[in-house]
């Protein structure tokens, strides 16, 4: 599904042109609302004391990866979806893309903090990325076939001191998941997974709206987690 020129456009859509008060323009959204992709990106900066490379893992069109990029001196990007990281290099390569109904223009500030992005797989990734200073998974963990494979090679890929963010809307589908690898109730399985080898900062809700068209947008509530590597 990851791959359909639907989807590809809600997420442009989504990643590019929420920051606009008028994302919903029959109705003016609280601002907590918009620009979660940015906001995202923030959380992690906001805790990182660190600058030197950063993961955004399940990155889609790469609108967190920019914003990264304005702290980190490496961002690097990655997606399962071929679709989102061809859209995601062409922004970063052109500062800007076009798709069959949205169309991507970085804003200027942007187009020198250019991120690298590379498809992959979350739950195999590849086995010379390196250490990261700080890692987002933002709304990834639910839709992936092995979660804890997932959490298990995060910390082979930090050190002391990194910081993880993982943000989720805990909606856990068989669609995507197995059942029995659902890491169910979320934040408790976060801390039994995560918990014995980071400490956690910060457990907060984080509201978004994902637009299906202008008169139409899912509302959820994601659940943010901030992980320091002890």
């Amino acid at each position: 599904m990851y791959e359909s020129e639907a989807l590809l456009n809600q997420y442009l859509d989504f990643h590019y042109n929420s920051e606009d008060p008028n994302y919903l323009p029959r109705h003016q959204p609280d601002a907590q609302l918009l620009a979660y992709p940015r906001r995202c990106a923030e959380r992690l900066i906001q805790h990182s004391s660190l600058s030197g490379r950063a993961l955004d893992l399940g990155c889609a069109v790469g609108a967190s990866s920019f914003s990264l990029r304005s702290h980190f001196q490496e961002v690097v990007g990655i997606d399962f979806s071929h679709n989102f990281i061809n859209a995601a290099s062409q922004i970063a390569m052109h500062g800007r893309f076009r798709s069959s109904e949205c169309s991507v223009q970085l804003p200027s500030d942007l187009r020198k903090l250019t991120p690298v992005f590379e498809q992959g797989d979350a739950c195999d990734l590849r086995e010379d990325l390196g250490i990261f200073d700080g890692i987002l998974l933002a709304n990834l963990l639910c839709r992936l076939p092995e979660p804890q494979a997932c959490l298990e090679r995060l910390k082979t890929l930090t050190r002391p001191g990194s910081v993880i963010v993982l943000t989720t809307p805990c909606s856990w589908d068989e669609a995507f998941t197995p059942r029995e690898k659902w890491i169910y109730p979320t934040f408790e399985g976060l801390q039994e997974h995560v918990g014995s080898w980071c400490e956690l900062v910060e457990h907060s809700d984080m509201p978004f709206l994902l637009r299906d068209h202008e008169r139409r947008a899912q509302y959820t509530v994601a659940e943010a987690t901030v992980w320091k590597v002890k």
